[in-house]
């Protein structure tokens, strides 16, 4: 199965037992818990480690904090990964902390961050996705909307790293009448307009975490990551990237491998989340790369605009490479984006004699896809 992720997408839906409230993996060799009580808060020791209840959720290990009370044991173990704890039948209410615009004004649309409170009761591996149900019901026949999926844009440990918390990158879906010469509000995304229109409090409903053909295989250290999106599609990418380079987590500290992100938007205004990308490279320069296609503001070879594919395309030698040295690549954005992708790669395989479909089935076979 690719690992190919849409903003919008459908997935088959699994049963599993519900989580603890605030504990998404247990560790054998330094238990973390995080317990929280009406009246006061009690401090636990385990393994030699002061460990804090309440909102905070974190180990101070050496004067820092530390992100590890969410993982496995060992980390990279998947076994127990949570797949659709709620469904639609009963779904999860979580309550918006923040709602932000988080493009500029020449952007092509607006794009939201929206981070959601579920209070360590909804755990989440980075690359899954949640199910987001809008209020209301369907015109046609008066049924309850359908799920929309979104990617989650944050670390398992949330924007804030207390576990209680993830984030959504969401763009408003508008359709522009040109009859009307305006928006037409009837043709508007029910869900994305929900969603960018959210304040502090409001509770969305909320299905999943789907999908584990994003995660990231973190046994192996050394292990490449080639990450392809385009707009919305750096969700997932975000979420990697600050697990890798942002946080305190056993992941971060045993990475050693290298990270190469390429994003494609109209323009400079477009970009998502560019300040979190420029210090991880200033940060990580050997372990974090970092590639952009504006389609409206650069050029390819050939004196067209510069879309992703043509982006990808400049580096095809060196991703090669990676590949047949066991890099995994990642695609995640609107499905429109493969058919360019697919068709430069053909033409890339056959500039080395190598044949596309047999090459790709390989990789997918491997897991690398």
């Amino acid at each position: 199965m690719a690992k190919t992720a849409g903003v919008l997408s459908t997935v088959a839906f699994t049963t599993a037992g519900l989580p603890p409230a605030a504990i998404a993996a247990k560790k054998a060799k330094e238990v973390v818990e995080v317990v929280e009580t009406v009246d006061n808060t009690r401090n636990f020791l385990a393994a030699g480690a002061v460990l804090f209840a309440g909102a905070t959720a974190m180990k101070l290990t050496g004067g820092e904090k530390a992100q590890d009370f969410l993982e496995a044991d060992p980390y990279y173990d998947q076994s127990a990964v949570p797949v659709n704890v709620y469904k639609n039948k009963s779904p999860f209410t979580g309550k918006v902390v923040s709602t932000k615009r988080i493009v500029g004004p020449k952007a092509t649309g607006e794009t939201c961050h929206i981070v959601i409170d579920h209070k360590g009761d909804f755990p989440y591996w980075e690359g899954q996705s949640w199910g987001v149900i809008p209020p209301g019901t369907r015109e046609k026949d008066g049924k309850p909307h359908a799920v929309r999926l979104y990617s989650i844009a944050s670390s398992r440990y949330g924007d804030d790293m207390t576990g209680n918390t993830g984030s959504l990158c969401v763009r408003r879906a508008t359709y522009w009448c040109p009859e009307l010469k305006a928006d037409d509000p009837a043709k508007k995304g029910i869900c994305s307009n929900f969603l960018c229109d959210t304040q502090p409090g409001d509770e969305v409903m909320m299905t999943g975490p789907a999908g584990k053909v994003m995660l990231m295989p973190e046994e192996d250290p050394t292990t490449d990551y080639i990450m392809v999106a385009t707009g919305t599609g750096i969700a997932p990418f975000r979420g990697f990237i600050r697990r890798l380079f942002f946080e305190k987590t056993p992941a971060a500290k045993a990475y050693k491998g290298q990270a190469w992100l390429f994003l494609g938007v109209a323009n400079s205004d477009a970009l998502l989340y560019d300040d979190e990308f420029q210090e991880a490279k200033s940060n990580y320069p050997d372990n974090f790369r970092l590639d952009y296609a504006l389609s409206r503001e650069q050029e390819n070879k050939k004196g067209g605009k510069m879309y992703i594919q043509d982006k990808v395309e400049e580096y095809s030698d060196e991703i090669f490479n990676k590949l047949d040295s066991g890099a995994h690549m990642y695609f995640c954005g609107l499905k429109g984006m493969m058919p360019g992708i697919q068709d430069m790669l053909k033409g890339v395989c056959e500039s080395k004699g190598l044949d596309y479909d047999e090459y790709i089935k390989g990789l997918k076979k491997s897991g690398q896809w």
